[in-house]
């Protein structure tokens, strides 16, 4: 029995098809490399607006609680004023309360003054952080003054940081006299009707914006006449 031998022939690669293969695979992976780091981008963007979305969500309810519960009546139970840091609107706004949310304790006896503004962090003078300055406005015992005493200084009040870092906060009043926005609130015997809100937390960036309504403003014709 003959066996039959074939002989085949097996051209291999040649240089040129190598390298035409090689600059194929490199832009593939370059495309999938580009489209990776896009999409990472793309969600940690996602992420930074979400946790910054949310930051100002909490930080409205915050106020808004603090608003429902101002008293209808009393002197300057809210107060604003209008500053700038860096050539941009650094305001501040004071409000009068008792335990709860802008003291942040349920326990904790008399009045306070809380104050919603910004300032340098203490590590970084250069920093600007929201938060709230906590300040005793009847001091009946010492132990009240010692718990809201910020460090060995001689500043009597206590700081609550909420969101870092800021590049401005914007604070308006809505005055029905006049039936205008106001840049601050210095009448004692009355209160706005809405505040708004807008915070930046870079300088390039826009604004976070909010518009809270004070119950008590509406309250309080009726309980003057």
């Amino acid at each position: 029995m003959r066996r039959r031998h074939f002989s085949q022939n097996r051209p291999g690669f040649t240089l040129l098809e190598v390298m035409i293969a090689t600059v194929i695979v490199g832009m593939l992976t370059f495309a999938l490399h580009r489209f990776i780091a896009t999409t990472l981008k793309a969600l940690n963007l996602t992420t930074e607006i979400s946790e910054e979305r949310q930051e100002v969500d909490a930080l409205t309810r915050v106020v808004q609680a603090q608003l429902n519960d101002l008293p209808v009546t009393g002197q300057g139970v809210l107060v604003g004023k209008a500053n700038r840091f860096n050539n941009l609107s650094s305001d501040e706004m004071t409000w009068l309360c008792r335990a709860g949310q802008g003291v942040m304790t349920g326990a904790a006896p008399g009045e306070y003054r809380v104050t919603l503004t910004v300032q340098p962090t203490q590590d970084d003078k250069k920093v600007l952080e929201l938060g709230l300055r906590r300040e005793v406005a009847t001091a009946e015992s010492k132990t009240e003054i010692d718990f809201f005493t910020r460090g060995s200084g001689t500043a009597k009040y206590n700081w609550l940081p909420l969101i870092r870092p800021v590049a401005e906060l914007e604070i308006r009043y809505w005055d029905p006299r006049t039936r205008s926005m106001i840049n601050q609130w210095n009448d004692l015997n009355s209160r706005p009707t809405i505040v708004q809100l807008k915070l930046r937390k870079h300088p390039d960036e826009p604004p976070y914006e909010v518009i809270l309504p004070v119950p008590s403003a509406r309250l309080q014709p009726q309980q003057q006449q």
